[in-house]
């Protein structure tokens, strides 16, 4: 799992340094998942892409099962496309803006649920000089500050998820709405 998030890490500092770009065009989300995708797979499997039905891929929106997963499909899944027994190392759902309380809940349930091995959410946060990378494990959400300028990630805060029922707030870190 460690070397999963460094080679998201490692993909994320190549989408911003090579495709700045797509963060200023308008809803660039498809555009952006499509790029981070193509960094994950040369990061992690170099220029050997799986040939086996049976080896791990990764894909845009694959759907992951079950009814508590019909709102949404991971936008980047690394999996071995296996229905019987599927294996899903990897999951990340990506947005413009921060995750509301229910996309939280959502991911926490692709960790647990889904079997997905690193559950991650991205806010590219465009008017921003950072991404905000949400990482969920049983019991709580940890955020992570990517900067952009020096491709430094470190953890802001982690949050328990007993916490998303109890203050119905999510994580405002001091920036007004509009």
């Amino acid at each position: 799992m460690i070397r999963l998030f460094e080679a998201c890490v490692s993909s994320l500092a190549l989408l911003v340094e090579r495709d700045k770009l797509l963060f200023s065009w308008r809803r660039p989300r498809i555009a952006i998942c499509h790029r981070l995708a193509h960094y994950l797979e040369q990061t992690i499997f170099g220029q050997i892409h799986p040939s086996k039905p049976d080896e791990y891929v990764f894909d845009l929106s694959a759907p992951v099962g079950g009814p508590e997963f019909r709102t949404v499909n991971p936008d980047i899944l690394l999996h071995n496309r296996d229905t019987d027994h599927p294996i899903r190392p990897m999951a990340i759902i990506c947005r413009d803006d921060y995750l509301s309380e229910q996309e939280l809940n959502l991911l926490q349930l692709l960790k647990t649920k889904a079997q997905c091995t690193l559950s991650l959410a991205i806010a590219f946060l465009p008017q921003k000089p950072y991404l905000l990378i949400y990482r969920a494990d049983d019991e709580w959400i940890d955020y992570y500050h990517f900067e952009r300028e020096n491709s430094h990630c470190h953890l802001l805060r982690r949050r328990d998820m007993g916490e998303l029922i109890d203050d119905g707030n999510q994580l405002k870190l001091g920036i007004k709405r509009r």
